[in-house]
């Protein structure tokens, strides 16, 4: 459940309510403490979702970058990966995407990026909510404004992309899909993509107008239409795109989902199969990445959760591949963030190049079950509580790389295990576990809600 009470803002960025958590003067706030935190004179990237209120706000930042004698070059409406390869292109200091990403329509937002086009990390933020604190203020001086061409932005994504596909494959595939893009910016990129390919493809909710047609987050819950239209259309598979186009989820052909973390799993077996090297994920994402990855002869390295910490160290060890469990994949090369489009284009070139049909792709998938769970408790006690579920467990052990804690139930770094994480902002904990069976993830989890409660 989604705090509605207040302003969030985090390693994310900054999300709200229009007009009661968020509105202009925050939009304001916001701006100029980036132009701040940004060299003089800095060339800022500008872009938004399809949101109403976007493009009001977009107009109000825009503004105040202006004044602060900041160049900016505004991309209009535009997929969340599209602004930050653009960021890279026209070598922007920095980018402000107005959008809430997966939140309901009622919401907006906005997502910071530096010159690299990766988003700010911890301490970074830090910075930037410090400088939004102090009021940063500034003398009026002439910045520019630079609109940039819908049609050229899109081409740079979508050429990105061709360039590192088998379009061979992908052109003789007899694979029909459905599409659902919730009113979002996925259908800028996407409908020319599936154009130039041309694949046999229906499309729902492709108007980029905003006006979400169900909760926008793309996760089983809320792929019911989806389901449904891929049964009436008789399509070899389905496609849900959040808002903002970094994150992709899938439905088989009877409409079922399939869950988040098959995404990012497709698109690793698919990639390391043709290319070899180092592949990135966090440590919440399902083991079946990990295991295909080594059955690919591909090191792998986990990171806390967080696209910015993948993106990081993806670029940090020249990464082949990587993403998040949560329908997050990322080539660098593409863009050095989550991409849908490009998630996309990665499971329909396994299905291409397999010459199978999905459902028996998916059934080759390493088998793991997660459960994920939040509970509110005093998170001042989750040290005790791991401490007395490792004297439970003999054979556990804790993954050295800190968020939270995840935990190896037996001796290797294999299921099942499970990670607790603490909030950073509010007394929650989350706990995601994964085993080869859903009895066993579910009694993980359930063991672990009760520890945490009891101790309290």
């Amino acid at each position: 459940m989604i705090n509605k009470s207040r302003l969030i803002t985090g390693i994310s960025g900054v999300r709200g309510i229009i007009d009661e958590t968020l509105d202009s003067e925050i939009i304001k706030k916001f701006a100029m403490a980036f132009a701040g935190f940004l060299p003089q004179n800095a060339r800022v990237i500008l872009a938004r979702d399809t949101r109403p209120s976007g493009n009001f706000f977009s107009k109000v930042a825009e503004r105040i970058l202006v004044e602060a004698g900041c160049e900016v070059y505004n991309l209009g409406c535009c997929p969340t990966p599209t602004a930050k390869l653009m960021t890279c292109k026209l070598q922007g200091d920095g980018a402000i995407i107005i959008t809430a990403s997966h939140n309901p329509a009622e919401w907006n937002g906005m997502k910071f990026v530096r010159s690299d086009g990766v988003f700010l990390n911890y301490s970074e933020n830090k910075t930037l909510m410090d400088l939004f604190h102090k009021n940063t203020s500034f003398q009026k001086s002439g910045g520019q404004v630079f609109n940039i061409s819908t049609v050229d932005v899109k081409n740079e994504h979508i050429s990105r992309i061709l360039a590192e596909i088998n379009l061979t494959d992908l052109r003789n595939t007899k694979t029909t899909v459905t599409v659902d893009f919730c009113n979002g910016t996925g259908s800028i990129i996407v409908k020319d993509l599936f154009r130039e390919l041309g694949i046999d493809v229906h499309y729902i909710n492709d108007e980029p107008n905003g006006y979400f047609s169900h909760d926008p987050e793309p996760i089983p819950s809320n792929l019911q239409e989806l389901g449904n239209e891929v049964r009436k259309n008789k399509s070899d598979i389905g496609f849900a795109i959040d808002p903002d186009a970094d994150r992709v989820t899938i439905v088989d052909s009877t409409g079922s989902p399939v869950g988040e973390d098959k995404t990012l799993a497709i698109a690793v077996e698919s990639f390391t199969q043709q290319k070899q090297g180092p592949v990135v994920t966090t440590l919440s994402t399902s083991q079946a990445v990990s295991d295909i990855a080594l059955a690919n002869k591909c090191e792998v390295q986990l990171t806390p959760v967080g696209e910015v910490h993948v993106v990081e160290k993806m670029l940090d060890i020249d990464a082949i591949i990587g993403g998040e469990g949560n329908g997050g994949v990322i080539l660098t090369q593409i863009s050095p963030g989550r991409d849908a489009a490009t998630g996309i284009i990665l499971i329909l070139e396994a299905i291409a190049k397999s010459g199978r049909k999905f459902e028996k792709l998916l059934s080759n998938l390493p088998s793991y079950v997660i459960e994920k769970r939040k509970i509110l408790c005093d998170i001042s006690h989750i040290d005790t509580v791991v401490e007395l579920f490792l004297r439970q467990h003999p054979k556990a052990h804790i993954h050295p790389i800190q968020d939270g804690f995840k935990i190896y139930l037996e001796s290797n770094l294999n299921c099942p295990w499970v990670h607790l994480r603490p909030s950073n902002t509010e007394p929650v904990v989350r706990i995601i576990s994964e085993a080869r069976n859903t009895n066993q993830a579910t009694k993980i989890c359930q063991t672990m809600e009760k520890m945490l409660i009891k101790i309290q």
